[in-house]
């Protein structure tokens, strides 16, 4: 692994703007193709990529991996599924690594505010506030880059589970948030059911380039048998909804707004001033997330 990318995986800077450099060398690497960004996570985002290119002749992908801070295992993964791709799909058609990351607008989407989420919409996790700062971290770049399309490998069941970050709500929030900057977040995956059908577009050669990275907060949505439960006195459906609507959304929206700006932006302070402002359900985020998940 290059040493610029091992320093940034180790200090995790404030990484969501990149340097004009950093922009013209990576534009230059795709030679005038169209681009379009795609996460780089674990297997189903490959899988998504692989779906997308194959049905996107002559467009290529920008690759990006965004810390949280949460994860752990091999980093050397994230360069060896980078090169895989490139094996898989042609060199000219991915481009190099680009990491992104902001550890302080995690904090404040997902770290500071717990007890008073907890008091006003009665639950908390992490993975839906933490999978909306993943898809924004991308909006910058993409804004920089001229790029129109991300792609991602978000699932609705994972053969017959689900994970409270991909439900339809909560999938539907992170296109809105896209759309509202006038980007398209494309999901090829969604309604993908079977682990066995991403491993049949993958293809057997994935297992060689060693274990995806895990984050140390998996799962802790689920009861003791492994179970996620909607209704009373569980995840409310409603609740999630003000969650996103009152919160994730307007803090994030009000945080990328900023950066595109060029503002130096408090994260802490703009989550604050959304909370202190106790907004009624703002009804033209929710509209626009509710009903394709009814």
């Amino acid at each position: 692994m290059e040493e610029g990318v091992k320093k940034i995986l180790r200090d995790k800077p404030e990484r969501l703007c990149l340097d004009h450099w950093e922009l013209e060398t990576i534009l230059d690497s795709f030679s005038g193709k169209k681009v379009a960004i795609a996460e780089l996570a674990g297997r189903d985002s490959i899988a998504a990529a692989i779906k997308f290119l194959e049905e996107k002749d002559g467009e290529a992908l920008l690759p990006v991996y965004t810390f949280t801070g949460t994860e752990y295992g091999s980093f050397d993964y994230l360069e060896s599924a980078v090169e895989w791709l490139k094996e898989r799909l042609g060199s000219g058609r991915v481009g190099p690594l680009v990491l992104l990351g902001s550890p302080n607008f995690w904090h404040a989407l997902n770290g500071r505010w717990v007890k008073e989420l907890i008091r006003r919409y009665g639950f908390y996790t992490p993975c839906i506030g933490c999978h909306v700062y993943l898809h924004a971290s991308r909006i910058p770049l993409a804004k920089a880059l001229g790029v129109k399309t991300v792609i991602s490998g978000e699932r609705e069941y994972h053969d017959g589970r689900q994970k409270i970050n991909q439900i339809s709500l909560a999938i539907s929030a992170y296109r809105f948030l896209l759309s509202r900057f006038d980007l398209d977040l494309l999901t090829p995956l969604v309604k993908i059911k079977s682990t066995a059908q991403i491993d049949e577009i993958i293809g057997t050669k994935w297992n060689n380039i060693g274990h995806q990275l895990q984050c140390v907060l998996s799962a802790n949505y689920r009861d003791a048998m492994g179970n996620l439960h909607f209704g009373p006195n569980h995840f409310d459906l409603n609740h999630i909804l003000g969650y996103l609507s009152e919160f994730v959304l307007p803090v994030t929206s009000r945080i990328i707004e900023g950066l595109l700006r060029g503002e130096g932006v408090d994260y802490p302070r703009i989550a604050q001033e959304v909370l202190e402002e106790r907004p009624r359900l703002i009804w033209e985020l929710a509209e626009g997330i509710w009903p394709s998940c009814s």
